[in-house]
């Protein structure tokens, strides 16, 4: 490894170390997100089994099978551009500077592939914002490239195939990260997929005032269903109001819909 200072390497050097530690850390929380999911502690992601399943549901794709698949492949993708980035950035440590363009291409690759494969879903969905979001997240990819290569090494090598030693290593960590976050997809659609149509319990939180907190991208089965358990549970009891918790006081796309039943004794 290089023992230089970072106080005396050049800017275009540390601007390198940045580039390639961006996309790193860009991957590596588009694989955590992917694993976990939801809103947990110290952690708030998006639901993307949900979303996959909703999708792929809109275009009469019902069976969630298809869409884990599809969100597998994404996975799969994500896990080699975070696997040959990580692998640029300690090359351009180590001041193996053809090596590192190497992996950062390939890192660059799959990250194009990718934004792509998003993109192409986004138009059968036709989901535009989410098309917007990820074409410029393409262009950035491409632009980042670019000032990569043009930037000065502090170390130029001469240019040398990457051993098979390395190429080993990044196809087996790139296979374990494929395979625990293909385990995480079809562990969560056997565990949660159930709860976007299944009947949420009140909960009472005053006098004659329950809660019901659904479940991230819940459709109009879960308010169905929902109500139904209510009375069957509080058969003493009328439904004189509903409300719904107003936009501002929920969490954007980590929180789903709050909804409170107000009731009266019946007579």
């Amino acid at each position: 490894m290089d023992t230089t200072p970072l106080k005396s390497r050049s800017t275009q050097q540390l601007l390198r170390y940045a580039i390639l530690l961006y996309w790193s850390i860009f991957w590596l929380f588009n694989l955590i997100d992917k694993a976990i999911g939801g809103a947990h502690f110290l952690w708030v992601g998006r639901d993307r089994f949900a979303q996959f399943h909703k999708y792929f549901a809109s275009v009469g794709l019902d069976s969630p099978h298809v869409a884990n698949a599809a969100l597998a492949v994404a996975g799969a993708l994500e896990a080699f551009a975070f696997v040959f980035f990580a692998g640029a950035f300690l090359h351009e440590l180590r001041s193996r500077t053809d090596s590192s363009h190497r992996l950062a291409l390939i890192g660059t690759l799959f990250t194009l592939g990718t934004f792509t494969f998003f993109s192409i879903g986004d138009h059968w969905f036709g989901d535009r914002f989410e098309l917007l979001e990820h074409t410029l997240f393409w262009f950035v990819s491409l632009a980042s490239w670019i000032v990569f290569t043009r930037l000065k090494a502090h170390a130029p090598t001469n240019p040398v195939a990457l051993p098979k030693a390395q190429r080993l290593i990044a196809g087996i960590a790139s296979g374990v990260l494929v395979l625990v976050t293909a385990t995480a997809i079809f562990s969560h659609n056997t565990t949660d997929f159930p709860k976007r149509t299944a009947a949420i319990a009140a909960e009472p939180v005053g006098d004659h005032i329950y809660k019901v907190a659904f479940p991230f991208l819940g459709g109009s089965s879960v308010f169905e269903n929902s109500l139904a358990l209510f009375k069957e549970q509080h058969p003493g009891e009328a439904i004189q109001h509903i409300y719904t918790v107003p936009n501002p006081l929920r969490l954007k796309k980590a929180d789903a819909l709050i909804f409170y039943i107000i009731t009266e004794d019946t007579p």
